[in-house]
């Protein structure tokens, strides 16, 4: 009797170490394929990615110029604001030097009046 004890827990041990084997293939298995999708979606996700960068790519380099066109407009409104900002000042402190001294009743502008006038309209 213990013979057939001792086969018949040979038996179930090799039953449950084929059933432990059997489970680690059918693991390895699922994590193959798993895997094997996971790429699959990945570089499907890639194709997808450069096919939208091909379509987006005339759009993106219109948008740079037109970006790089407006800078370049903000720059020179900058630039002909400043010129416009030092010409006004420098006209009006030489205004008011002119107003500091007498004016006589019968001339509107003195000769200097009349010099930074004729100034002002030949350089603007």
């Amino acid at each position: 009797m213990s013979g057939f004890i001792a086969k018949f827990y040979e038996l179930i041990i090799y039953f449950l170490l084929a059933l432990l084997v059997v489970i680690a293939v059918w693991g390895g298995w699922q994590k193959y394929k798993r895997t094997q999708a996971e790429n699959q979606v990945l570089n499907a996700e890639l194709t997808c990615q450069d096919k939208i960068n091909k379509k987006l790519k005339p759009y993106i380099d219109a948008e740079k110029k037109a970006q790089e066109l407006a800078n370049k407009a903000g720059e020179q409104y900058e630039e002909a604001k400043e010129v416009e900002r030092v010409k006004t000042e420098t006209f009006t402190r030489e205004v008011q030097k002119i107003i500091e001294r007498p004016v006589y009743i019968n001339t509107c502008i003195d000769d200097d009046g009349v010099r930074l006038i004729n100034e002002a309209g030949n350089t603007g």
